[in-house]
């Protein structure tokens, strides 16, 4: 047998049809990872899917069956193998890993979900701790006054105060001699007045004629001569001068004496002089407690 009998008889119609189908198998899978598979490689798929059918049935294949001559040409297409199928033969080596297609276009962008429910309310943070006290604001304008409340019950009398100073006296005398004159005394407000009132005219109710005389110097107004606090008057019958007198509230006498002036047809008047050239003067004797009859007194310088 020759060299290419053996051989063909090695492999049988399925073994070579197996090494066949993996090489057509190869070749579409690089084919299709190039991106060039056509109707071409289709078909050569499909043509290598299909598996040769035998000419003239399997008896001549069958043992003791009669088959052709083993040198039928290979015009047939058998190869000499006589259109026997032989045993399958072992699988070949897997090819090579075609290359990677392309990217296909991107899909159509599919519906929006629905939203999803709202997450439950966190628990309150903790409160922080207090700001420092602000400065005290500008006073605002006094409101209106609110009426006045009821009167509250009268509080308990309280202790007795001390004793004040005296007050300005207030005092009046009158002379009325023989004739149709009177003369008046009259201190008020702390000063002294020197009256007189005509009564030789048909009047019937004379006006009384005052002249101050505490404008007069020497008239007492306080420290240790006192505040006048009493007046009187009288005529001193030697002179015909009327006197006037006042006490003081230190117990000295001081007195100053005026004239009669009857004042032609006019009411008469009291005829004083000048403040300084008719003064006040402190009597020789002043009263003093449980003396009789005595002038011991000093004066004031």
């Amino acid at each position: 047998m020759s060299p290419e009998h053996r051989t063909s008889a090695l492999f049988g119609p399925l073994a070579r049809d197996g090494f066949r189908k993996a090489g057509m198998l190869a070749s579409l899978t690089l084919v299709l990872a190039t991106g060039v598979a056509g109707p071409a490689a289709a078909a050569a798929h499909d043509i290598g899917d299909r598996t040769p059918t035998a000419r003239g049935g399997d008896d001549h294949c069958k043992p003791n069956g009669h088959h052709k001559s083993l040198q039928a040409t290979p015009a047939n297409g058998d190869h000499g193998k006589g259109g026997c199928k032989g045993p399958t033969g072992p699988t070949g080596p897997t090819g090579p890993k075609g290359m990677t297609g392309a990217t296909g276009p991107t899909g159509a962008t599919g519906p929006t979900g629905h939203t999803g429910a709202p997450g439950a309310t966190g628990a309150p943070g903790a409160t922080g701790p207090a700001g420092a006290t602000g400065a005290p604001g500008a006073t605002g304008p006094a409101g209106p006054t609110g009426p006045a409340g009821p009167t509250g019950p009268a509080g308990p009398t309280g202790p007795q105060g001390a004793t004040g100073a005296p007050g300005p006296c207030s005092d009046l005398d009158a002379y009325h001699p023989q004739g149709n004159v009177e003369y008046r005394a009259a201190l008020t407000g702390g000063r002294f007045y020197g009256g007189i009132r005509d009564l030789s005219g048909s009047a019937p109710n004379p006006p009384v004629l005052w002249t101050d005389l505490s404008t007069h110097n020497g008239y007492p107004a306080g420290g240790a001569a006192g505040l006048p606090c009493g007046a009187a008057v009288g005529e001193h019958p030697t002179s015909g001068g009327i006197q006037f007198e006042t006490i003081t509230t230190t117990g000295r006498v001081y007195r100053i004496t005026c004239t009669f002036d009857s004042n032609g047809a006019n009411p008469a008047i009291l005829q004083c002089g000048t403040n300084a050239g008719n003064t006040w003067a402190e009597a020789a004797n002043r009263p003093a407690p449980t003396g009789v009859n005595d002038g011991t007194t000093p004066t004031l310088p």
